[in-house]
């Protein structure tokens, strides 16, 4: 697809950023179920695993997947079972849990990460700078989807 596809169209901005972002969130949705470890993880195990950049409990990952914290017990427990992560008592209140990577964990997440990364920088066509400029845009735009109601919390 040439580069100037939409470079002749009397578009908005916003509708072009719509058509793109669009575009990338699909194809790159499509290709997460060949990125995966064996044995494969679920959607969910993934995406849980790609949020556990250090321990969190159960519900600040319910959070960062707009899920209700009941959605994340499941997942949290097929991940247990398979070794990837374990539960143990929050530092900072010792009568809460939280999650953390097993050794097994984090190398089932750096190989995830690095496919990802790989797969997203081969689809955009982007420069290194123009991720991190994009990056710093689409985490700019979040606050107000959320307020706007359109990542509300759901069973996952």
């Amino acid at each position: 697809m040439p580069d100037d596809l939409f470079s002749n169209t009397d578009l908005p901005d916003e509708f072009l950023a719509i058509i793109g972002v669009f575009a990338l969130f699909n194809q790159i949705e499509a290709e997460l179920e060949d990125i995966n470890i064996d044995p494969p993880l679920t959607k969910m195990e993934r995406r849980i695993l790609v949020f556990m950049d250090r321990p969190k409990r159960m519900g600040v990952l319910a959070e960062d997947n707009f899920c209700i914290p009941s959605a994340i017990t499941p997942v949290a427990d097929a991940l247990e079972e398979r070794g990837l992560v374990q539960r143990t008592r929050d530092p900072n209140d010792r009568r809460a849990l939280v999650l953390e990577l097993t050794p097994e964990g984090l190398t089932a997440r750096a190989t995830l990460m690095d496919a990802v990364q790989v797969r997203f920088r081969e689809i955009c066509g982007m420069t290194v700078e123009e991720i991190s400029q994009f990056a710093k845009l689409a985490v700019k735009a979040m606050p107000g989807a959320v307020e706007a109601g359109l990542l509300e919390e759901k069973e996952c």
